[in-house]
């Protein structure tokens, strides 16, 4: 019996040693192949220079989107930096597509697969240490794009990521944008940024609508979370409210802010 708990004690001490010496590794942010191979635990790669691997639990199989080829094909597809508290972190996206044939599959609803790791500078120059890791976060884009990704500032030491994209059905053309917190990768917002059904009827006639909406940080207020208020503008018209009714202004202003229960915007009662 003592032999077991010295053994169980010994694998554990090690276990330890072992998952802060890798928490501890630092990363060349330049060195693709090496951060690639690291976070996806896999040393192939195709003639792109993607990373092909295979899940390696039961989480990362639910939400596999294989090739015909039986592997993922990950790529670095952005890097973004920003500054919190005077330290300087980075945030890098990977996309995964589908393969069919060797080629990138770019049906309608053919997105790409986003993984995302979040660093933090290290004190050696030029290396950087991983914070979090998110393999599937979300699904972005179609016919074999993967959409627009970007930062975007929140408050003096806020930020999210942003996820952007277009949309076409039934003629009506849709812009939607999402946005993560890049401390704990939840959605924290997410609107529709434009939408019109000019598809629907050609030309412009009183039945076409056409709006657009925009964020207006109100930067000036200092708010007890640290996220700035916003209005979210709409400029433009809307569907009438019949199927063949003419279409109606819409301009109005509406106001948000952080909360602290749900940490997400929320719209503020006028």
């Amino acid at each position: 019996m003592k032999k077991l708990i010295l053994s169980a004690g010994f694998l554990f001490l090690f276990g330890v040693v072992f998952s802060q010496t890798n928490a501890m590794e630092t990363f060349d942010l330049q060195d693709t192949q090496h951060l690639l191979g690291t976070l996806f635990d896999s040393h192939f790669f195709d003639s792109n220079g993607d990373v092909l691997w295979k899940p390696v639990n039961f989480s990362d199989a639910v939400e596999a989107n294989l090739s015909d080829d039986g592997y993922l094909h990950t790529s670095l597809d952005t890097v973004l930096y920003f500054t919190t508290y005077s330290i300087h972190h980075a945030v890098v996206i990977f996309a995964t597509f589908y393969y069919a044939k060797g080629e990138i599959s770019a049906c309608h609803s053919c997105g790409a697969q986003l993984s995302v790791a979040v660093f933090d500078e290290a004190s050696i120059t030029g290396k950087w240490q991983v914070r979090q890791f998110a393999k599937h976060l979300t699904t972005l884009g179609s016919f074999g794009d993967n959409g627009n990704i970007g930062l975007l500032q929140f408050g003096e030491n806020q930020w999210a990521m942003s996820f952007d994209m277009g949309w076409m059905g039934q003629g009506i053309y849709s812009e939607y944008v999402e946005f993560r917190n890049v401390d704990d990768l939840e959605k924290v917002f997410n609107y529709v940024v434009h939408e019109d059904n000019s598809g629907v009827w050609g030309d412009v006639n009183e039945r076409t609508y056409s709006f657009d909406k925009t964020i207006h940080f109100l930067s000036n207020n200092e708010t007890k979370s640290g996220w700035w208020n916003f209005d979210l503008v709409t400029r433009g018209t809307r569907a009438g409210e019949e199927d063949e009714g003419k279409s109606l202004p819409d301009n109005i202003v509406q106001h948000y802010v952080f909360d602290w229960d749900t940490n997400t915007y929320m719209r503020a009662c006028p």
